[in-house]
């Protein structure tokens, strides 16, 4: 019985960007210690506040605002050094023209938007931000000048041609500073560090080992992801080497960097210190 006797609760974004991550757990290649709970990352994050997850990933944003409650999880992220390919500005103009114009915001990830804001606030223009669905305005009669979308949306609402202008937003970042940009990080509650730390050694070492799997095995990720049908095994090969899973002293100082934008932009009260979990201290 006691903290040993239930597995630690595991959340999952709900996108194809972290099928190398978990697919190994899931599939049994890796011994399992999790219940593992689905979501879009504004859901995992108010789960993970709400302390219904023990271990998540969260938006980076997200973990600024509520460092008190987390502890950041070594060598892993959601991370790209130039083009991502799933957080895109579509627009039907250059992002140098969209003072005053329409632009609808992703309600799933609360980075991407502090991310656009930043980027906004570099190229020196004021757009009308509106949040709601990128795929619900495609099917509008009026579309906004401009729609941030994120994840498997934003693979499918690229390839529709309907907005001329696409602004990668990990590619602009890395334009910008020369750093790499972490979108998402894997936090573990003060509250699960300190009332089942037993647990928490094996259990991320079970998340460390899944990745590494998916890493290694990036072909046969790519079979499982076509299945979906959204892109072909080869597309998702091209996608998934747009993609970071470490957190590594370049990702970290992007971090910084990201959180001393926000603080500039009037996003975040103040730059959060990155606090690493680290077994049994």
């Amino acid at each position: 019985m006691g903290e040993q006797s239930a597995g630690l609760r595991l959340g999952r974004i709900d996108f194809l960007n972290v099928l190398p991550i978990y697919h190994a757990l899931e599939a049994g290649m890796v011994e399992n210690p999790f219940e593992i709970i689905a979501g879009d990352p504004a859901r995992l994050n108010d789960l993970c506040a709400g302390a219904e997850l023990d271990i998540s990933p969260v938006s980076s944003i997200e973990y600024a605002r509520r460092a008190e409650l987390y502890q950041i999880v070594p060598e892993i992220s959601i991370s790209s050094a130039g083009e991502v390919k799933s957080v895109l500005l579509l627009s039907r103009m250059p992002v140098e023209g969209l003072t005053g114009k329409r632009v609808l915001l992703s309600s799933k990830s609360q980075t991407s938007v502090g991310l656009l804001k930043v980027l906004c606030m570099r190229y020196g223009v004021t757009p009308k931000f509106e949040t709601g669905s990128c795929l619900e305005c495609f099917v509008e009669s009026e579309r906004p000048d401009a729609c941030l979308a994120i994840g498997d949306e934003a693979l499918r609402l690229a390839a529709s041609g309907l907005y001329p202008h696409v602004l990668d937003l990990g590619a602009a970042w890395l334009k910008w500073t020369g750093l790499p940009f972490v979108f998402a990080v894997w936090v573990v509650r003060r509250d699960v560090v300190r009332d089942k730390s037993a647990q928490l050694p094996r259990a991320i070492e079970a998340l460390l080992s899944s990745k590494r799997w998916g890493l290694a095995n990036i072909s046969r990720i790519c079979e499982v992801a076509a299945q979906t049908g959204l892109m072909q095994a080869r597309e998702f090969e091209e996608y998934y080497r747009c993609l970071q899973y470490e957190l590594n002293e370049p990702e970290k100082r992007g971090l910084e960097l990201f959180y001393t934008s926000l603080v500039e932009a009037g996003e975040l009260d103040r730059v959060a210190a990155l606090d690493m979990y680290t077994p049994f201290a």
